[in-house]
């Protein structure tokens, strides 16, 4: 039954391509799917220095249609930037970001005049840190973006028409799933979804029930809510049997505390992927997850830099094929760890890790802070199942812990003094929770700040005997 259904899904997949490419109005986008598809098989086995050439070439030929719309016209001209030469990374470096605040004020004037409004699809952002962002996109990259996804789940066997369970959905996809025509697709498709805008024990106790009898090949999941479903199977001595062939986790970074408990409860590796929704996937996890933890760049489709040189750094990405609205340089508001040699404006093949939400962290009166990305490392030792650290505007600062199997109130204190000692002076209350609330798109935000600085001067986590290992 499980093989019949398969081949539903492949056969209802391969008609729905067949038809996207025969409507006047997917056409376009499901050629550029299918050479985004290709591209990717074909490209596979290139050197880097043939990858450097063809990205810098297709770099080009964007930004020279970028100059057509009023936004870019005026960026590069205030730049003294040459967008019809052939610039160089180098040069392609001296551009300034472009910040979410730009997109937001005059996204009227970076729309392309060679998209027809026909062509456009507006869209928008979840609002995971409270403020939504509307963009458009064209066929070009709609097929794309769309052709990346499909290419990484492939790589883990996870063509399109195989059995997929999807713990998923905030307040956006969860008005999707309720039309018809969507519930019929996913029929088709061979595809489950669970809803995971409200978790409890019972919840998901359904949930671990209807997936056993179900036995996806693959579950594409929430990172919190994989690890809420973990934690609920370890704690009561379960072990799931489902899915045969792999995890993979998305809208949330993965934090090691939360991997560790996921590959306890589960049979199979999980693969973090990392994208957001005006961008796509940006990485993902492609190799055997217990020797690296390294993601792979999509870089047939986005050019991924570093803002600074060094080992920790912003993550600025520009969009190949961004047809419609063109984002060069665009601040994502991630802070990521690249390789070594990694240079603004140049492009990097991999992302050792993605550290977390940049503006997140913990701040003092003097204008010093301490960054977020360090917190969730300090707390995976603890018995707790999730927190939260939320910094008020007066700089208190106040501790959600959902405390786990083995909590004890020492952990609490653990917890107070090391915070303590790196931030002195600061008012700070652990209390215990029954659940973390989630951001504006159900995401979980691990630290969270109402402080607006003056000026910042970030500092390094002190270290300390206290401090967890």
């Amino acid at each position: 039954m499980k093989a019949l259904h398969e081949w539903i899904g492949r056969t209802a997949s391969a008609v729905m391509n067949g038809t996207r490419a025969l409507r006047a109005t997917t056409r376009s986008a499901e050629r550029h799917y299918r050479e985004g598809r290709r591209f990717r098989r074909d490209a596979r086995q290139w050197s880097d220095e043939r990858r450097e050439g063809w990205v810098l070439a297709q770099l080009r030929r964007r930004v020279r249609l970028a100059a057509e719309t009023p936004f870019y016209r005026e960026r590069f001209r205030d730049a003294g930037f040459d967008p019809s030469g052939d610039f160089t990374y180098r040069d392609f470096a001296r551009l300034p970001v472009l910040e979410r605040a730009d997109v937001s004020g005059r996204w009227a004037d970076m729309l392309s005049p060679r998209v027809d409004a026909a062509e456009r699809r507006k869209d928008g952002t979840g609002g995971s840190t409270g403020t939504p962002l509307t963009y458009w996109s064209g066929p070009e990259e709609r097929g794309w973006r769309l052709s990346g996804q499909d290419d990484f789940m492939a790589c883990l066997g996870l063509e399109r028409g195989t059995r997929m369970a999807f713990l998923w959905g905030h307040h956006i996809d969860q008005r999707e799933r309720e039309r018809w025509r969507d519930r019929v697709r996913d029929l088709l498709l061979n595809r489950r979804w669970y809803d995971c805008f409200r978790l409890s024990p019972e919840v998901l106790q359904q949930y671990h029930a209807s997936l056993s009898r179900e036995r996806p090949d693959g579950l594409l999941a929430y990172a919190s809510a994989l690890d809420a479903l973990a934690s609920e199977l370890l704690a009561g001595g379960l072990r799931a049997t489902y899915p045969s062939r792999c995890l993979v986790t998305g809208a949330e970074k993965l934090w090691p505390a939360q991997r560790a408990r996921i590959e306890a409860a589960f049979p199979v590796p999980v693969h973090e992927q990392y994208g957001s929704r005006e961008l796509g996937l940006v990485a993902s996890q492609r190799g055997d997850p217990s020797t690296s933890h390294a993601l792979c760049v999509d870089w047939a489709n986005l050019l991924v830099e570093p803002e600074t040189e060094g080992e920790d750094s912003a993550i600025i990405v520009t969009k190949l094929h961004a047809d419609a609205m063109p984002m060069l340089r665009y601040r994502v508001g991630d802070q990521g760890r690249f390789p070594s040699g990694s240079r603004p404006g140049a492009p990097c093949w991999t992302l050792e890790e993605v550290l977390g939400r940049q503006l997140d962290g913990l701040h003092l009166p003097d204008g010093r802070w301490v960054h977020g990305v360090g917190i969730p490392h300090m707390m995976k030792d603890l018995p707790v199942r999730e927190f939260q650290i939320v910094q008020a505007a007066d700089y208190s600062i106040e501790v959600l812990v959902v405390p786990g199997p083995d909590y004890a109130p020492d952990a609490g204190l653990l917890v107070e003094r090391v915070l303590r000692e790196n931030l002195p002076g600061v008012s700070i209350q652990v209390r215990t929770s029954e659940s973390i609330p989630r951001s504006a798109a159900n995401k979980w935000r691990p630290v969270m700040t109402h402080v607006i600085p003056a000026a910042v001067d970030p500092v390094a986590v002190a270290p300390s005997p206290a401090e967890f290992p």
